[in-house]
């Protein structure tokens, strides 16, 4: 996916704002791992790649909030926060509700945000694998 999904640009302008707040922010990746254990069960092993990336972009987020990270722009804070809200928020462009399909929806926005912001993860990844030395 090259272009980002409808009404992404309204997630980003509230993730701008989310980043300034690390109470919020850790508040939204609790909220996001709640969801993303919940469905576990139900996520396909086509969509277990993109609950591995999910997974991914909230360890950055906490790892940042916690200020253990700082090896991030902001553009890809916004960016993650996005999806992560896109996520979570269940009135999103293919609700939730209807059969599976709003996880679908959600699976195409991470995929989206994970495609944006690659090389910050690779980076992540690797100060992970690393010890979380910096």
């Amino acid at each position: 996916m090259n272009e980002p999904p409808e009404e992404f640009a309204r997630y980003r302008t509230r993730a701008a704002m989310l980043i300034r707040s690390p109470a919020e922010l850790r508040a939204l990746t609790v909220r996001a791992a709640g969801k993303l254990t919940s469905g576990g069960a139900q996520i396909s092993d086509r969509l277990r790649a993109v609950r591995d990336e999910l997974e991914t972009l909230l360890a950055l987020l906490r790892a940042w909030v916690e200020g253990e990270y700082r090896e991030v722009s902001t553009r890809t804070l916004i960016t993650i926060a996005a999806g992560v809200l896109y996520f979570v928020v269940p009135l999103d462009l293919v609700t939730d509700f209807i059969a599976g399909l709003g996880l679908l929806d959600d699976a195409a926005v991470i995929g989206y945000v994970a495609g944006m912001v690659r090389e910050e993860l690779v980076a992540f990844e690797t100060w992970r694998k690393n010890g979380r030395k910096k």
